[in-house]
């Protein structure tokens, strides 16, 4: 959605020629430059053209010995778990192993609006934090059990659900991730045994990131983190 003002599935066409050679051109650079890139999440309404347009782009023939494009996936969507067996069909349908980040949910106030405001019969996201958790869990399971097809990667901030990840992933390769600024304690101690932790920091002028930060604190109930 930062590329194109119209991420829509009705939009597919317009997509295809005015977003699909804008991202391969990007994720070409990227392989050039051996750099991994990662694909944000969006709203639920949005999943279907997303998973389309990634598909495409991870199998491009152009691309075809690059594996450093990866999903980001919300667990507090009621999809994710399924959305998961989608990317392991196309990771063994391309022989790639695709990065995959596992994240709680950023849209939670909207997508309840978008809810309500359509008329829905139900929401296309967890209503209680509790579910999300457990939602995390499952969706990280079975992200470890598809190690195979899949590179792992944990967004959290939350001790007990790293505890549990420890207790699950064995010797599969993979990675915890955290927000700068956030969790520091917490990710300095995973470090200290020896896992891997990458930190999400923005980059740029001031201008710029006053912005970045507001989201954050909109999307972040832990406010006081900042």
């Amino acid at each position: 959605t930062a590329l194109h003002p119209k991420v829509l599935l009705q939009k597919e066409e317009q997509l295809r020629e005015e977003l699909l050679p804008k991202l391969l051109e990007l994720v070409q650079l990227c392989s050039e430059a051996k750099i991994t890139i990662s694909f944000d999440a969006e709203e639920s309404y949005r999943q279907d053209i997303y998973l389309k347009i990634l598909d495409e782009i991870i199998s491009h023939p152009s691309l075809k010995d690059y594996h450093g494009a990866g999903f980001v996936i919300q667990a507090y969507q009621k999809r994710t778990y399924h959305i998961i067996d989608y990317i392991v069909e196309l990771a063994k349908k391309t022989k790639k192993k695709i990065p995959v980040r596992l994240v709680k949910g950023a849209y939670w106030d909207t997508e309840i609006k978008f809810a309500q405001e359509f008329g829905l019969e139900g929401y296309p996201v967890f209503t209680q934090k509790v579910y999300t958790d457990i939602s995390y869990i499952a969706c990280a399971k079975k992200l470890i059990e598809n190690a195979k097809y899949i590179y792992p990667q944990f967004a959290t901030h939350n001790a007990y659900t790293i505890a549990v990840i420890k207790q699950l992933v064995g010797k599969i390769d993979f990675e915890f991730q955290k927000l700068q600024g956030m969790g520091n304690a917490l990710h300095a101690q995973l470090v200290k045994e020896g896992f891997k932790s990458r930190i999400y920091a923005p980059v740029g002028r001031y201008e710029d990131l006053l912005a970045y930060l507001m989201r954050r604190l909109l999307e972040n109930g832990a406010k006081t983190s900042f």
